[in-house]
């Protein structure tokens, strides 16, 4: 608790905005849900959409060889479209641009973790909380510029560390 106690401390900073402890625990528990969302919503776009609809006949066997992979691209981007208000009213600056450089570092999350679906699970929910709290914490600089050039280069390292 010392060291979360020294992270927030409350000091007004010409360079950054404030973030409290208690935004920052709420923030976790929403991204936590968000992870657990995209998982699910990735699994239930796979199963009970893509692959009956496209899985069929033999037409559209490109889609249906990359179904987990559009299905969980779709799950991420709606649930980037539902954090985005959601950031905005816990007083995120520029949610969009989280929610965008989010998106661009984890797609393709459920593709990352293959065998059992629990470690599948926490592999997404872990991947997604550590990419959103980074980038939240790189927001908070008052400087749009810098803002935009940390989480661009945030992006693109996180990108190339999950696809390894």
């Amino acid at each position: 608790m010392k060291l979360l106690s020294a992270i927030f401390r409350e000091e007004i900073s010409d360079y950054t905005y404030p973030f409290s402890k208690r935004v920052f625990l709420r923030i976790l528990a929403i991204l936590v849900a968000s992870g657990v969302a995209i998982w699910l919503l990735a699994l239930a776009f796979d199963k009970f959409m893509i692959t009956p609809v496209f899985c069929a006949n033999a037409e559209h066997i490109s889609i249906c060889a990359n179904s987990t992979s559009i299905a969980s691209c779709v799950a991420l981007v709606l649930a980037g479209i539902m954090l985005v208000p959601i950031l905005a009213v816990f007083g995120i600056k520029r949610p969009l641009l989280v929610v965008v450089a989010a998106t661009v570092s984890l797609w393709g999350a459920t593709l990352w973790a293959g065998g059992s679906w629990i470690l599948s699970l926490l592999w997404v929910v872990l991947a997604t909380v550590l990419v959103y709290l980074s980038l939240i914490w790189l927001n908070r600089i008052r400087g749009n510029g810098a803002a935009i050039l940390f989480m661009t280069l945030f992006a693109i390292l996180a990108r190339v560390v999950l696809a390894l």
